[in-house]
């Protein structure tokens, strides 16, 4: 393995001034670094505002504040999109339900009309029989004594027998179509009753069947604007910075996830997300050097590369990668975040993020990366000593570690962040 160079900002820093400026440079960069500041009332961790976030490690999202200023005007149209999901949902929800339950009382009130148009037909059928009986008792009684319209007597209270009928055959037949006729009635008006109340019920429904596609027209829209301004607002949740630190989520989430994945994978090495983030601030001030911003994925927006190792002033390394990772195919160059040189990087190169790639340009891979660097030292990075060794196989300058380490103190000193016990 080619021994790693020195870092992009120290080797510039290095062509303009000589060693002893350098050291007072170390100085100078201690003191620029973010301090810790007072938790303000924008400063929330992200479980604080959004239940489980997915996109974010949950000991991240539970640990460290957050300034959310940042982030206030994509979460208020996230906000605003959400309610109206919401109110929308609940009135489809509700008129859905309101349609459910008037469809079954409407079954219901079919199935007793049903039964009174039954009953309407029964007694319309008996009391034309009684009034049929009640006639033709009329008529054998008194067609030796007067003439009788036997139309008449067959229309309802056109003759009533009974005023001319005093026998008690004839009050009986009376009393018969009188009470068939009651039915007959009691019955026509529960049929009509009921066909009203089916024909509101009815009304009802298609009222509520046009609110309802309404409110699924404003669901599907409103889902619509939830769905493009979650990953704006997840994006920019990832870019928001962390109070007491000068690097977003997102660069935090690689450094954390390297951490992770080592302490699983060689559990006696104890590198932490803080040891990386002193190495990725003094390589490339966390992916930024040189106006580069990371993406929500890791990688930097453009590629960092370092000054051609040509031999003057630094290491000659002639290309070792046929310009595949620093686009030179004469001199190697130190490449990405973590300013890997091509040969270390196929030594060292991880895929971090699980998509497969194994990219130096990558935050996430760089940082399991330069985190299997630091294991290559015997002992566990918890001490200072260690640690130090470690950063003298990484790059071998002395000042170079010391100003890691220095970064790597206060950025431990600026929030806690420990992972959660494994729950098996």
């Amino acid at each position: 393995m080619v021994p790693r160079v020195c870092s992009l900002p120290t080797v510039l820093a290095r062509l303009a001034i000589s060693f002893a400026l350098v050291v007072a440079l170390v100085a100078s960069l201690v003191s620029v670094v973010s301090r810790p500041v007072d938790a303000q009332e924008d400063a929330l961790t992200l479980a604080e505002v959004l239940p489980d976030p997915d996109f974010i490690h949950p000991d991240i999202a539970a640990q460290v504040p957050v300034d959310l200023r940042a982030v206030g005007p994509v979460a208020d149209r996230l906000a605003a999109a959400r309610l109206e999901l919401n109110d929308a949902t609940s009135r489809s929800v509700r008129s859905a339900a309101t349609i459910g339950s008037l469809e079954v009382e409407r079954g219901l009130l079919v199935d007793d009309l049903l039964d009174w148009r039954a009953e309407e037909a029964t007694s319309d059928a008996l009391l034309a029989a009684a009034e049929l009986d009640l006639s033709q008792y009329a008529v054998d009684t008194f067609m030796e004594f007067e003439e009788v319209d036997l139309g008449a007597l067959r229309l309802e209270g056109s003759v009533d027998p009974a005023d001319t009928l005093s026998d008690e055959v004839g009050g009986l037949l009376t009393t018969k179509r009188d009470v068939e006729a009651e039915r007959h009635e009691r019955a026509v008006l529960a049929v009509a009753d009921l066909e009203e109340d089916i024909d509101v019920i009815d009304e009802r429904v298609v009222e509520l069947g046009i609110a309802l596609e309404e409110a699924e027209g404003d669901a599907k829209q409103a889902q619509s604007l939830v769905d493009q301004y979650q990953p704006e607002f997840e994006r920019a949740l990832l870019g928001a910075p962390i109070v007491g630190v000068e690097f977003p989520l997102v660069v935090l989430d690689a450094y954390f996830q390297a951490q992770l994945i080592v302490a699983e994978e060689r559990p006696g090495c104890e590198v932490r997300w803080d040891h990386l983030a002193g190495i990725g601030r003094v390589e490339s001030y966390h992916g930024t050097y040189g106006g580069n911003t990371v993406g929500t994925d890791g990688r930097t927006s453009g590629e960092i590369l370092g000054p051609v190792l040509d031999g003057d002033p630094w290491l000659a390394i002639p290309d070792s990668d046929g310009g595949f990772y620093d686009g030179n195919t004469e001199w190697d160059r130190a490449v990405g975040p973590m300013q890997f040189i091509p040969t270390s990087w196929e030594i060292y190169g991880r895929d971090g993020n699980g998509d497969d790639e194994e990219d130096p340009h990558n935050l996430y891979d760089a940082a399991l990366a330069a985190a299997q660097h630091l294991c290559g030292t015997t002992g566990g990075l918890s001490s200072p000593g260690n640690f130090q060794r470690a950063l003298l196989g990484y790059n071998r300058s002395a000042a170079y570690g010391l100003q890691v380490m220095s970064f790597a103190e206060q950025y431990r000193e600026a929030f806690t962040l420990v992972p959660s016990p494994d729950p098996s």
